[in-house]
């Protein structure tokens, strides 16, 4: 049985990124966990469910392959799921067809509270 994490799952490999998220959260008390490689953060989501997954398409594979991946499974089907990605249209049509929320770089407190549910 995998257990319920209150935070954010990031995968991105841009430290920077993280770094950015990772304050932004700690104003709300939301805990993030992040990692670099769409790898460990699908073994992570094997034992967890976040509340919230954010892929950021700055990702070691096709941030669309693994937010399709994560679509699959049952458990984690009703998770908010959100690709970040670079303004261009061809982007945002992918993410409608994987049926994830795509949040326009760059990342702002206000685009993050939003996809997050939460005030800013």
């Amino acid at each position: 049985m995998a257990a319920d994490y209150p935070g954010l799952l990031l995968l991105s490999r841009n430290e920077a990124l993280r770094a950015y998220v990772e304050l932004v959260l700690s104003e709300k008390g939301i805990p993030l966990r992040a990692f670099d490689l769409a790898r460990e953060g699908l073994f992570w989501l094997l034992d967890n469910t976040p509340r919230h997954i954010l892929v950021d398409e700055d990702l070691d594979v096709d941030p669309f392959a693994v937010a399709t991946r994560i679509r699959h499974v049952r458990r984690l089907k009703e998770v908010p799921l959100a690709v970040l990605i670079s303004p261009q249209e061809k982007l945002r049509a992918t993410a409608e067809v994987v049926r994830v929320t795509p949040i326009e770089k760059p990342l702002t407190r206000e685009k993050l509270f939003r996809f997050l549910g939460l005030s800013a």
